[in-house]
């Protein structure tokens, strides 16, 4: 489990993979504040979902993992790469927990304060996920690569290379599919703010429009 960007870009410009999930048809979305309410505890279930796995991993299997490497290791450059790992793996969980976490709804939130909210939320996890490359990849490629350049020099000379050429392909593979995983998520997120903004303007239009019907 980080971010300015324009909440309600044109269909008809940006790139073409842009133009193809803006034609992409648009679910309606029923603005009444039950559903906007229903929808927006979904959301911080699926996020709060999502950030306890992260926080498990985190804390439960890279630190532990890591802390003993630097341990068990005899190389200098092995433990301060595992080492670097522990702190670039505290920092994610940090920025998770600021960029991404869940807020708590306001209880006097009703009617347009529920569709705010619920748009707030949705352009928060929008950015948060968009910038995952900086805020969560970042932090963990120091440590992560010093540690297998540790390992390679410690075990150079004993027929390895293939198997730690193999295990950089493997991260970086890694890395590349949560990227593209994230912009993924990203352009779903987008999707959800596009529906509820043309809701929200159609329903501030209707008013007008029959006021000079009269």
């Amino acid at each position: 489990m980080n971010h300015s960007h324009n909440p309600d870009p044109s269909p008809a410009s940006g790139e073409p993979w842009q133009q193809l999930w803006h034609a992409q048809a648009l679910s309606p979305l029923d603005l009444s504040a039950d559903e906007l309410r229903s929808r927006s505890s979904a959301l911080q279930s699926r996020v709060a979902r999502r950030n306890r796995v992260e926080y498990l991993a985190g804390g439960l299997f890279v630190i532990p993992v890591y802390a003993f490497y630097i341990w068990l290791f005899p190389f200098w450059l092995t433990k301060l790469g595992a080492l670097l790992v522990v702190l670039g793996t505290l920092v994610v969980l940090q920025q998770l927990r600021r960029r991404a976490s869940c807020r708590a709804l306001p209880p006097e939130a009703l009617g347009q304060d529920w569709a705010a909210f619920h748009r707030a939320e949705l352009l928060r996890q929008r950015d948060a996920v968009r910038s995952v490359w900086l805020w969560y990849i970042g932090p963990l490629l120091p440590g992560f690569w010093l540690f297998l350049w540790g390992r390679e020099t410690e075990l150079a000379g004993r027929g390895m290379e293939t198997m730690f050429t193999l295990t950089h392909a493997a991260a970086l593979l890694l890395f590349v599919a949560i990227v593209a995983l994230n912009q993924r998520a990203a352009r779903r997120y987008q999707r959800e703010i596009d529906v509820l903004d043309q809701q929200l303007a159609a329903r501030s239009s209707a008013p007008q429009d029959a006021a000079e019907a009269r």
